[in-house]
């Protein structure tokens, strides 16, 4: 195609192969950008360039000097409450995993508290019903992070909530991310005007520079007063009632209700992310208001990204992997595990451990990763794991269950993109009463679902199978 297209793909592989660390990132940059003329090096122009480091650079650098602060408030709040509601270190292979996280630093994992009372919603109309209650009883601060805010219906009573509160004087700050609300900027910009602190995370222009797409802040959380916090996979959106209107099909999804000491961890993370987007420092003791023990849960939140190093997140999913002895449930609506990950569930499959993954079905909300997930479900499946599309519609759920005994919720996918370039939350709960729970609703989703097979692979078109092969290269990035 000439010297110039030449010297442009050369550019781009010397990038990748020495700005990715990852080799499964740089090896699939590398095929893009070669076999792919024209789209691979665009791809990575816009999705893989320098930009991204340079970014990234600067909130490791914001991540890291945070944590001279958390020491700072941690002692505060020791000196003004005690009693920081932490649970005794368990003994057993849990206790082991609750060692592995807090040896990553406090300023990605929170500690495992004792206390915690939560409620676990599957339902995403009585879900958004309770956040809206809870936001109108809030006296003090409401504090919102979300990946997706539309200006659909529930994008714009949502705001119309916000607005409210603000007018009787609670403060009220709200964190989207730039790209995945880009849509609804026009109805967001109404709580701006009307007196409410909104921040734009990792803006897609800034001045009259243009941002890599990469980077998203996928955490969706409500906290109000400090004292009752929600997290977990839904966004403001009208599908997330539970109905995907553009299909005409269900929308499944999982969140949480919590009260009780834990939610000291969720407001840090707000913080965190707060003075990285709006430069503002929140870690004052009025919003990390004294907590009772309000029930039995306890519960650790973490938190990872590109920013931390490893990811504590990632680190915790190979990690229950390798320690289950009996049974793994699953529900992700994108399945690109990386290796390591994939060799841990392959791993306690041909151990005899039961492990079923309830993922989306047909046609998915994205085609590029479903048709990628099909081809790890080829090696899933002759491995002995139990892959499940779900029917109705829509899977948009993101949790684990363990044995019974274990189990983590939040808004982290099974996949490389929640692991290398999302900025993600989880919450990881250590006793069966939780876990249970859980694993029951993502047990009763499977009643739902078709389990895949081998023969439904080698029976689809000939133009399926290439895009399943194709689709592979761009996995660093899905």
């Amino acid at each position: 195609m000439g010297l110039g297209y030449s010297l442009l793909v050369l550019g781009c592989l010397l990038t990748a192969l020495f700005r990715k660390k990852e080799p499964s990132q740089a090896l699939g940059w590398s095929l893009a950008i070669v076999f792919l003329p024209v789209l691979g090096p665009l791809a990575f122009l816009l999705f893989g360039w320098n930009r991204v480091a340079r970014k990234l650079s600067v909130k490791q650098g914001h991540h890291e000097g945070m944590q001279e602060r958390l020491d700072a408030l941690v002692q505060e709040l020791e000196d003004n409450v005690g009693d920081l509601h932490v649970a005794p270190e368990r003994n057993d292979r849990w206790g082991g995993l609750q060692r592995l996280l807090e040896s990553m630093g406090e300023h990605a994992v929170g500690k495992c508290r004792k206390g915690n009372r939560v409620q676990l919603y599957s339902n995403g109309t009585q879900a958004f019903e309770d956040m809206g209650k809870a936001i109108r009883e809030a006296k003090e601060s409401v504090h919102v992070e979300f990946f997706i805010f539309r200006g659909d219906e529930v994008g714009t009573r949502a705001i119309d909530l916000l607005i409210e509160k603000v007018r009787e004087g609670v403060e009220v700050r709200l964190i989207v991310d730039a790209l995945g609300s880009f849509s609804g900027l026009r109805n967001i910009q109404r709580l701006r005007d009307a007196g409410g602190q909104v921040a734009s995370f990792l803006p897609l222009f800034f001045g009259a520079k243009w941002a890599s797409p990469n980077l998203r802040n996928h955490r969706k959380t409500v906290i109000c007063d400090g004292k009752v916090a929600f997290f977990g996979g839904l966004n403001v959106a009208n599908e997330y009632l539970g109905h995907w209107w553009q299909k005409n099909r269900d929308w499944f999804d999982l969140h949480m209700r919590m009260e009780g000491p834990s939610v000291w961890d969720l407001q840090w993370m707000f913080v965190e992310d707060w003075d990285y987007c709006a430069k503002e420092f929140l870690g004052k003791p009025r919003y990390f208001p004294p907590q009772d023990e309000v029930g039995g849960a306890t519960a650790q939140v973490i938190w990872g990204g590109p920013d931390t190093r490893p990811n504590p997140i990632r680190q915790t999913f190979f990690s229950a992997f390798s320690r289950a002895r009996k049974s793994i449930y699953i529900a992700s609506p994108y399945l690109v595990p990386d290796l390591a990950l994939r060799e841990a569930l392959m791993s306690a499959a041909r151990s005899g451990v039961e492990v079923h993954i309830a993922t989306q079905g047909s046609p998915p909300d994205k085609w590029w990763p479903y048709f990628c997930g099909w081809y790890y479900c080829e090696e899933f499946l002759q491995a002995g794991i139990h892959v499940h599309s779900y029917l109705p519609g829509m899977m948009h759920a993101k949790a684990i269950a363990v044995d019974g005994e274990w189990a983590m919720l939040g808004t982290a996918n099974l996949d490389n993109r929640s692991m290398l370039l999302n900025f993600e939350q989880m919450t990881v709960f250590d006793r069966p009463e939780e876990a249970l729970e859980i694993q029951e609703v993502i047990q009763g989703l499977l009643e739902r679902t078709e389990e895949r097979r081998l023969e439904d692979l080698a029976q689809k078109a000939w133009y399926k199978k290439l895009l399943i092969r194709t689709s592979r290269l761009l996995s660093p990035l899905l």
